[in-house]
């Protein structure tokens, strides 16, 4: 029974160190990257979201319809928010 909990505990000391070796050279991987400029970029394809003055839905705004100061989701929502003005 003891000889099956020393190889229990080897395997667990052996996994943990390799586990701590992984973890060392990622970082030394993304290290050089930054250094060669190859370092993660935030993503540039974001838009900005606007609320439909009529529903309150969020829509990216090249969705929207504009009539300044306010964005609508369907030519729908502009006519009867118009109306109620």
């Amino acid at each position: 029974m003891s000889l099956l909990i020393v190889r229990l505990v080897v395997f667990m000391l052996l996994f943990w160190a390799g586990w701590q070796l992984w973890r060392v050279w990622e970082r030394k991987q993304g290290a050089g990257q930054e250094h060669l400029g190859q370092e993660k970029k935030p993503h540039l394809d974001s838009e900005s979201m606007v609320r439909c003055a009529q529903c309150g839905v969020h829509l990216p705004e090249s969705s929207a319809l504009h009539a300044e100061p306010y964005h609508f989701c369907c030519k729908e929502h502009q006519k009867a928010f118009e109306a109620d003005q």
